[in-house]
């Protein structure tokens, strides 16, 4: 039977290739498409995933600011000890200080590498296997350290590595120390938010730092808390113990306010971090929704003009199953044909897929953003499973096929199946334009936002502006760039664009108010190199800055003195200030400030991405803390050779490229800052242009079904005079209107869903009535150029030829 139906449907192929082309065409594109989606998805959620206890762990963040957006994940050395012993529900704990990369020396040779500490119990928590060594010995080892097998094998080849002494130290510190190969771990997999090359026994961190200084906030802390039921109750219970803690080793300090704490579960690390700064690996769970629903359409597209063709070709097989249906066939056997023939074209189009995948995965990796590698052994469950989805939707596509095409096949009721036909491809082609002309608009939304953020004006130049940390080389950096012609301004000074901010607390002295103020420290060229200009009063006296580091400290430690300060537009709104020059105001910045007098006032500057309103910012230099950073204004024609005088620099005092071109120079990056809208904005395009061509592959198909069914009538308007045009227009009107009403359908929903999206911006564009048009217009020229081709075809043929094969 089986070989019966595949003979079958290769001679059907044959008879009808072009149909088949385009059904297996738009399907493989489906597939191709979805199998990315569900790749990279599976990826996502499978996230922390291999820790079987990841539901009974929680990570502790903090927030040091009511007005702030975003949390830390630092806390105090002794904490973690601290909880253990007195919370009963804290079963274990471990501290989890990843580094900066460490100079690691071994055999003459020097390289980077990211280790990381944690205490021993990081492997009783965590799924990390240990595959040499022993974990009692690392407990027993303060400077012990379990490498990865990656930087085993690259160190040691193929030699037993534990025993051997590393020397490692902080990245061109002079100070370096030994650490003991305890033993070799499994190396981290990309489905981890922990991330490291090692992991060093904790005790070393704390050998290395103040240890028992509760002013010491650094290591994340992870604790082990089986089948708790509040974890805001606990997360109260924790401030507490750390509020009476610290206050009892202050001697003599009271410490005013507690530091409020937040249980985070382990397996919502990954998609619940957005607020967290300074965490690398997260997750959009709304970027994962979209892009699941983006796979879900395209596999239902695919699937759907498949069914058109499939219907158009089964009102030529009527004969065919009706002979069948005489010589004893049941409509079992009807519905396995139908079926067995989907399955085998959507496994066609899946070897497609996978034929396609190693020159198309980079490109959907680039669009989508994610970097895993399919493997064929480590991977096996996720092929598999695609394998089984593919099958069921042949299976699914095949039945819906039967179903339709019930009355004509099974009850021979032959008058029936074209109006099936039409019916069916009028809402299907309708629902495909639907989504395409909505995807459209929303692209050419997100487009005109994202041009909008681009152009906006945010009040001081950002693009000609690099920041460098000094290093402590900070005298013979302003030297070399003094020298140079093409360095504009240089200011010492904190970066002025911020993607994280926490506004603190200031109070106006004489005026007994009190709002929220950013704050920003910079000196007297601060304004000039980023160009920000001062509406009223003055800029910062150079006379009264602190010079040098130590003069810095020795004047914010005395605080009977007034300091200067300028404020922004916003602020003396917010504060209501008529008479801003002159006011006295107190800021609680770091461990506090001296009183300042604002001598100043700037025009107010986007220094936040546009989702947020523009906040106060108090603006001086004598604040508590020093910005060991440069800002450097540069003429835009010397970028590049400003740059490589400040590598050579850095190069010439032993700096690796890889910390150089991560950290050392700093601008505006546009495409990180806004990197969600940008994603956004490619995976509606790609999603556009697959959906169109899918609903243009449809169209092609019923162009083709109709021209065919209208031969005769074409023939007898062509012999009773009907011209090319007037036929062209009657094959054609039937596509305008579908999309006329897709159009109709698709502003509101796309209106909505553009407008939802556009709240999260502050500061934001307009959805111009062109948008929709243009989408409209669009969609309908793409429908016409594509089906006018066939549709001129019928019209230019001869008449004779179509009343004779009537």
């Amino acid at each position: 039977m089986l070989f019966k139906i595949l003979k079958e449907y290769l001679r059907r192929i044959t008879r009808n290739y072009k149909v088949y082309t385009i059904s297996i065409l738009g399907m493989s594109i489906a597939i191709i498409a979805s199998f990315h989606i569900y790749h990279y998805v599976y990826k996502e959620l499978s996230v922390n995933k291999f820790h079987k206890n990841r539901k009974d762990i929680y990570r502790l963040t903090c927030n040091f600011g009511n007005n702030s957006n975003f949390k830390l994940t630092v806390t105090p050395n002794p904490l973690g000890p601290l909880l253990k012993e007195k919370i009963p529900q804290v079963n274990n704990f471990v501290r989890l200080q990843s580094e900066e990369p460490i100079e690691l020396h071994f055999k003459g040779v020097s390289n980077l590498k990211k280790f990381a500490h944690a205490d021993s119990s990081f492997f009783e928590m965590f799924n990390f296997l240990i595959l040499e060594g022993s974990l009692t010995k690392f407990k027993e080892t303060p400077n012990g350290i379990f490498l990865t097998q990656k930087v085993a094998k690259e160190l040691f080849q193929d030699k037993n590595p534990i025993g051997e002494v590393l020397t490692v130290s902080a990245y061109k510190a002079p100070n370096k120390r030994s650490l003991e190969v305890i033993g070799v771990i499994e190396d981290f997999s990309k489905t981890s938010t922990i991330q490291a090359e090692g992991i060093i026994n904790f005790q070393d961190y704390i050998n290395n730092s103040r240890a028992n200084d509760w002013g010491l906030w650094s290591p994340s802390l992870y604790l082990y808390i089986p089948f708790l039921k509040d974890a805001e109750q606990l997360s109260t219970k924790i401030s507490d113990e750390l509020f009476k803690e610290r206050n009892r080793v202050a001697n003599g300090y009271t410490i005013k306010e507690k530091t409020p704490f937040y249980l985070q579960r382990f397996d919502d690390i990954y998609f619940g971090s957005n607020d967290i700064q300074n965490q690398e690996k997260k997750g959009s769970l709304q970027f994962l929704k979209v892009i699941v629903l983006v796979g879900f359409l395209v596999l239902i597209f695919g699937g759907l003009n498949y069914i058109i063709m499939s219907i158009g070709l089964n009102s030529s097989r009527i004969k065919e199953f009706t002979t069948k249906r005489y010589l004893g066939a049941s409509k079992n056997v009807i519905l396995l044909q139908l079926v067995s023939e989907s399955i085998l074209n959507v496994l066609l189009a899946l070897l497609i897929a996978f034929a396609s995948y190693p020159l198309l995965n980079t490109r959907v990796s680039e669009l989508i953003g994610f970097d895993y590698l399919l493997s064929l052994t480590s991977d096996v469950f996720i092929l598999v499973t695609f394998f089984c989805l593919v099958l069921f939707v042949g299976f699914v596509i095949g039945f819906i096929e039967f179903l339709i095409s019930y009355s004509a096949v099974i009850l021979s009721i032959n008058s029936k199946i074209k109006n099936i036909f039409n019916l069916s491809n009028k809402y299907i082609i309708g629902f495909q334009l639907v989504l395409s002309i909505a995807t459209i608009i929303s692209v050419l939304a997100i487009k005109k936002q994202v041009d909008y953020i681009e152009d906006k004006d945010i009040g001081f130049d950002i693009q000609n502006i690099i920041s460098v940390p000094t290093m402590n080389f900070s005298d013979e950096i302003r030297n070399l760039l003094e020298s140079k012609s093409y360095v504009n301004a240089i200011s010492r000074g904190q970066n002025l664009f911020q993607s994280d901010f926490r506004a603190t607390n200031t109070r106006l002295v004489e005026l007994d108010k009190e709002i929220d103020a950013i704050v920003v420290q910079g000196d007297n060229n601060y304004l000039k190199a980023y160009k920000i200009q001062i509406v009223q009063g003055k800029d910062l006296n150079p006379l009264l800055l602190a010079k040098n580091v130590k003069e810095h400290f020795d004047r914010t430690s005395v605080r009977a003195d007034l300091v200067e300060v300028l404020v922004n537009e916003t602020f003396v709104k917010k504060a209501n200030l008529k008479k801003p020059i002159g006011t006295i105001l107190e800021n609680d910045y770091a461990t506090g400030m001296r009183k300042g007098v604002i001598i100043g006032v700037f025009k107010d500057v986007y220094n936040l991405p546009l989702h947020y309103p523009v906040q106060p910012i108090v603006f001086g230099f004598d604040f508590p803390g020093y910005p060991n950073v440069f800002q450097i204004s540069y003429n835009p024609e010397y970028k590049t050779e400003l740059q490589n005088d400040i590598l050579a620099f850095f190069k010439s005092k032993g700096f690796d490229d890889e910390i150089l071109l991560k950290r050392l120079i700093g601008s505006y990056k546009y495409k990180d800052i806004y990197k969600k809208e940008l994603q956004l904005k490619r995976l509606l395009e790609a999603f556009t242009a697959i959906v169109l061509f899918i609903s243009l592959l449809g169209m092609i198909a019923i162009s083709l079904f109709i021209t065919e069914s209208k031969t005769k009538e074409i023939g007898i308007r062509k012999v009773n005079g009907a011209t090319i045009k007037e036929i062209m227009i009657m094959l054609n009107k039937d596509f305008v209107k579908w999309v006329f009403i897709a159009f109709v359908i698709a502003c509101p929903i796309a209106y909505y869903v553009m407008s939802k999206w556009l709240e999260s911006f502050a500061y934001k564009t307009n959805l111009s009535w062109w948008v929709f048009v243009l989408a409209g217009v669009f969609t309908l020229i793409i429908a016409l150029l594509t089906v006018s081709w066939q549709t001129y075809r019928a019209a230019t043929r001869n008449p004779v030829e179509s009343l004779r094969d009537e």
